[in-house]
């Protein structure tokens, strides 16, 4: 799958997210893919599943892993995430260079996601760029976050997936998070008395193409 996008919501008590998740949640597994909360990146792309599905310590990426059990029962649910190291991956950041594209390949032996921001000219992949019609992931370069089957049966733990698209305002992550995110007041109180704030709280999709 490659996501060609050119705003994201931005803003304290947002939580926007692009992710795919299975039935029966954890045991069909989920992939955030673009995810983060009250403006602050860069982005974080992580696992969620049912136990049995841990990621190496070491492995190559170029993003840095924050925990390696994907199981949600293990770390109440923060699932094996990878955050990226490029600052233009998220946020009011990602927006000003004009977004970017989010890129995931799904195999029975691994799962890998990358970002390329659209102000990187000359290191977007041809294929990427144009939205063509077959890709060539072996043209990639390193992933932004790499998980593979090593001591995880990706096959046996994400299922058939749906995309999802959504944004949240406060919510567990934002709201836990919105305090030390250098937000003002209380997250509720701000969502709720400051509408003009969220102008700016919209995704904008130039194009999403599903490569088999």
């Amino acid at each position: 799958m490659v996501f060609n996008i050119r705003h994201m919501p931005v803003g304290c008590g947002t939580w926007p997210a692009v992710w795919t998740v299975g039935g029966n949640w954890p045991n069909q597994g989920e992939i955030d893919i673009l995810e983060g909360v009250n403006n602050q990146g860069p982005n974080t792309v992580t696992l969620h599943t049912s136990s049995g599905c841990t990621m190496p310590a070491s492995r190559a990426q170029t993003g840095t892993a924050l925990l390696n059990n994907c199981d949600v029962a293990a770390s109440n649910n923060a699932g094996c995430g990878v955050r990226m190291t490029d600052t233009r991956s998220y946020g009011s950041i990602f927006n000003n260079k004009g977004g970017g594209w989010f890129a995931v390949e799904r195999t029975n032996s691994f799962i890998k996601v990358w970002f390329w921001s659209r102000a990187a000219t000359g290191m977007i992949p041809s294929d990427v760029l144009n939205g063509a019609t077959s890709v060539n992931t072996n043209n990639w370069g390193t992933p932004r976050a790499y998980f593979p089957n090593t001591n995880c049966p990706i096959s046996s733990k994400f299922g058939l997936h749906n995309i999802v698209i959504n944004l949240t305002f406060c919510g567990d992550w934002a709201g836990n998070a919105y305090g030390s995110s250098g937000c003002p007041g209380t997250c509720i109180d701000y969502v709720n008395n400051n509408p003009s704030a969220f102008t700016n709280a919209y995704f904008d999709f130039a194009w999403l193409k599903i490569y088999q």
